[in-house]
């Protein structure tokens, strides 16, 4: 079955294709005329139904836990594809949809300094000449586009007019009509949106409690319904602000600690946001980091780290800046030797010295550090280079989000309390981990519970702690998303629940890299999935 999905990804979206691996078609970009929302669910449809099928035509091996896994992951995905189309309707209310796919579709061939160059030239040149099609026919579907993904798109567009003007021209120096027809079509895109003509009455962003439950599970995957992510985030949430005072003393050894506990802990925040590099040693800070986790794991005895090493650290390309300030991008499944890459947002060039210093007060030297561990060691570099070495390409290729995010945030707390970074460390990752629990509530929040802007910002700011610069960007980013953004708390509580429930069956035998290997060896599946394969538990992964 999925070798029909592959078939079926591969002619449907050339930038797919590329991003498997598979180019063959490095020189298309993706159609979306008026009618391919139809042909694409008509397909997406029959092959959830061939996998129906092949379940019913075969009991005896839905029996075995790694089918039954491979076709939880496979069917997850096919339904989340199907509610991106026909419930989120993305291609007609998210105009960073088409956005996305023309400038990652050419940015993908341009970084790919692996391939040869003729052909990355030529491909990258027939490719930014669709783009003004493509944006031709986003103009058709858009009939309904929400205030803040006009907010996002528009941000992103100058950027992505640079892409094809500045740095196309540079890697393709034939390709400098193309380019300059491209990036005209993105400033033409950007005008039309901005005066918002040809499209409906705007829309509200909010998806409301149906579809978001829908996204919810579809994202996370998981048997945590809505109301028991709620609860259990508020109450995380005041566990995690006793930890924080309780560190935030020790972070101040004993001066300054007038005052009420969040006093204490805002003054302990604020000793640790002083060590904090500049706008222009971001990012090169950042990659230094990295350096010096490693160097505390190197012996091999809580996690396995990548070998060979082919972790790359980018600056975020400016036609993605705006919504995710640092975040990994795997190696192509059909090429695991290419290298993998961490990207990290630069402070915008546009900002003041105001927004740019409450921008590197929260990606602190102790920041980059949590940043660091949870995007390469052990965290999501580490997961997805060693979900390249698993024998079936279903799960080389599909990958659960709470269960991405969820190791990640769980190994963060592992590596902390095993010692690295000191108290500014372990106070900066219960900052991070109360960041987990605010994004899934201000998910909840703002798209179901009618929350408005003042009220996600005070969460934010207030009982997370964040600075008010990170908090606006934050604030965007669920308006525009709808279930990732619960996937790191959700993850996170699901991994620690099933590392608890793996030890207490183990009893004296368990240990923590014999846990690690067993998780990772499983790729990225639903958690439920996982726990199937670790604890032999044969109850439905629901």
């Amino acid at each position: 079955m999925f070798d029909g999905f592959r078939r079926h990804l591969v002619a449907s979206s050339p930038t797919a294709a590329t991003r498997l691996g598979d180019h063959s078609r490095d020189a298309d970009l993706d159609d979306w005329h008026p009618q391919a929302v139809d042909s694409r669910l008509a397909e997406l449809g029959s092959l959830r139904r061939r996998l129906d099928q092949a379940a019913d035509a075969a009991p005896s091996l839905e029996a075995h836990a790694d089918t039954r896994g491979d076709r939880t992951l496979l069917d997850d995905t096919l339904a989340k594809m199907i509610l991106e189309l026909e419930g989120l309707r993305l291609p007609e209310t998210d105009a960073t949809f088409y956005l996305d796919i023309a400038t990652t579709g050419v940015h993908e061939l341009l970084r790919r300094d692996d391939l040869p160059a003729q052909a990355r030239q030529e491909a990258a040149r027939r490719r930014a000449a669709a783009v003004p099609r493509l944006l031709d026919q986003a103009r058709v579907n858009l009939t309904a586009v929400p205030a803040p993904h006009r907010e996002v798109t528009l941000l992103r567009t100058p950027g992505a007019a640079a892409l094809f003007r500045e740095l196309l021209p540079g890697f393709a120096p034939s390709a400098g009509d193309e380019g300059e027809a491209a990036a005209l079509a993105c400033e033409r895109f950007a005008i039309w949106l901005g005066s918002g003509a040809d499209t409906a009455a705007v829309p509200d962003w909010r998806l409301g409690a149906g579809r978001w439950d829908d996204a919810l599970r579809l994202v996370l995957g998981s048997r945590m319904d809505a109301e028991e992510v709620w609860q259990r985030g508020w109450d995380r949430l005041d566990e995690l602000h006793a930890e924080a005072e309780e560190l935030a003393g020790r972070v101040l050894d004993g001066q300054g600690t007038a005052g009420d506990g969040r006093a204490r802990v805002r003054a302990a925040l604020a000793r640790v946001a002083a060590d904090r590099p500049t706008r222009e040693r971001l990012v090169r800070d950042a990659a230094g980091a990295l350096e010096g986790i490693k160097a505390f794991l190197h012996d091999g005895k809580l996690f396995a780290l990548p070998d060979p090493d082919t972790l790359r650290v980018e600056e975020v390309p400016a036609f993605q800046q705006g919504v995710v300030v640092a975040y990994f991008m795997p190696a192509p499944p059909l090429e695991p030797d290419v290298a993998h890459t961490y990207y990290l947002s630069p402070v915008p060039a546009e900002w003041d010295d105001e927004q740019a210093t409450s921008f590197l007060r929260e990606y602190n030297r102790h920041a980059l550090a949590s940043v660091g561990i949870h995007e390469a060691y052990p965290g999501h570099y580490a997961q997805f280079a060693a979900a390249q070495r698993h024998p079936r390409l279903l799960r080389r290729t599909l990958w659960n989000a709470a269960c991405a995010e969820g190791w990640a945030v769980y190994a963060e707390r592992q590596v902390v309390r095993a010692g690295f970074g000191g108290p500014a460390l372990a106070l900066t990752s219960v900052k991070m981990d109360m960041r987990a629990v605010a994004n899934a509530l201000l998910d909840q929040g703002l798209h179901v519970r009618g929350w408005d802007d003042d009220t996600a910002m005070e969460l934010m700011t207030e009982r997370a702690y964040q600075e008010p610069a990170e908090a606006r960007g934050k604030l965007v980013r669920a308006k525009v998303t709808a279930g990732q953004l619960s996937s790191y708390f959700v993850g996170g509580e699901e991994m620690g629940d099933l590392r608890s429930d793996v030890a207490q069956a183990r009893g004296a035998a368990f240990d923590p890299r014999t846990f690690h290997d067993g998780v990772l060896a499983q790729a990225i599946p639903p958690v439920a999935v996982l726990r199937r394969a670790l604890l032999d538990d044969h109850e439905e992964a629901t």
